[in-house]
């Protein structure tokens, strides 16, 4: 392994078997194979306890590299113990309210995604197409130690033992999500100051841990954020993010009642809808200087270099008309 490159089934079973050793007889390591969206499939490793009825499980594929070498998977699996020992259940997760669907209801929301991308994963849950997306469903897990933090993708054999059907789904999970999910539209340059805010102080933290502490003064970091910001927040076009407060699948906010008249009634004109990712979309007013094919250029950019392949939305343009009260898909 020192001097030939492996490939990613001899790593993984690798990762498997240093795990197992550390663990000990107390546990089974395990990998297993998880569909993501937009076709994603990533190996997921989980450490399950013997006792236990559920357990974590921790993705690898972004720790493999083609010339990896027999330390660098020691090092690994050392990192993933300890992710392991961190993530562990305290006690066992209990999914009782998901089993009954009176229950499981009040946690049901829905969210957006590819409807081309994700052909094979719409055979195995229930879905309603929205333009070239697809409108789906998710229990929003509260039990310790998620506390909605985790959600359980709504299959077709859940809906047939709940006894219910889309239009249902449909139904209560447009009721609850406004509520689970409340949303928030905000400017992107308030967007720019607060990630510019978050690395500046990041960084002024990280030096601070080392010998030069003694020259850095609070009172200047506020103008330099604030310097920083209105000149990232020039942008000829003027854009707004839509997203929720959690920001979770806050694309779905495109189609909460109401959101999208109210902020058409505030800007007093019709607007581009932007596909981001699957979390937030961009609002840009018509009359800015962008045109359709500059904002699909846009889209695609951020696609292409600012999120992960398996959150990404769609590479399509939509436009909000205020007289139709409707979302239409420019392609």
């Amino acid at each position: 392994m020192n001097h030939t490159s492996i490939d990613f089934t001899s790593f993984t079973q690798a990762i498997l078997k240093n795990l197992q050793e550390k663990l000990g007889s107390d546990y089974k390591v395990f990998s297993h194979c998880v569909k993501k969206n937009n076709g994603i499939e990533l190996t997921g490793i989980i450490a399950k306890h013997v006792r236990r009825t559920t357990s974590p499980t921790i993705y690898i594929n972004n720790y493999y590299k083609k010339d990896i070498t027999e330390s660098e998977v020691q090092k690994i699996s050392d990192d993933l113990l300890r992710e392991f020992q961190t993530a562990e259940f305290g006690k066992d997760l209990d999914l009782s309210n998901f089993v009954f669907f009176e229950k499981a209801k009040e946690r049901l929301a829905f969210k957006l995604i590819h409807a081309g991308k994700n052909k094979e994963l719409l055979k195995t849950i229930p879905y309603k197409r929205f333009h070239d997306l697809a409108i789906v469903f998710y229990y929003t897990v509260n039990e310790e130690p998620f506390h909605g933090k985790a959600t359980i993708l709504v299959n077709n054999g859940h809906m047939e033992r709940w006894g219910t059907k889309v239009e249902e789904l449909m139904e209560v999970s447009f009721k609850n999500t406004p509520l689970l999910y409340p949303d928030m539209i905000t400017n992107m340059a308030d967007v720019m100051k607060e990630i510019l805010s978050e690395g500046i102080r990041q960084d002024i933290e990280d030096a601070r841990l080392g010998d030069n502490r003694e020259l850095f003064d609070e009172s200047w970091i506020d103008d330099l954020i604030d310097q920083m910001s209105a000149n990232t927040g020039k942008e000829k076009i003027p854009m707004y993010v839509l997203t929720n407060r959690k920001k979770l699948y806050g694309a779905a906010c495109m189609l909460y009642p109401e959101v999208l008249k109210n902020f058409s009634e505030r800007l007093g004109q019709d607007f581009y809808v932007l596909p981001s990712s699957v979390h937030e979309v961009i609002l840009v007013p018509v009359n800015s200087e962008a045109d359709q094919e500059s904002l699909r250029g846009i889209v695609t950019d951020i696609n292409r270099t600012q999120v992960a392949e398996e959150e990404i939305l769609a590479d399509s343009v939509y436009f909000y008309s205020r007289n139709l009260n409707k979302i239409l898909w420019l392609s």
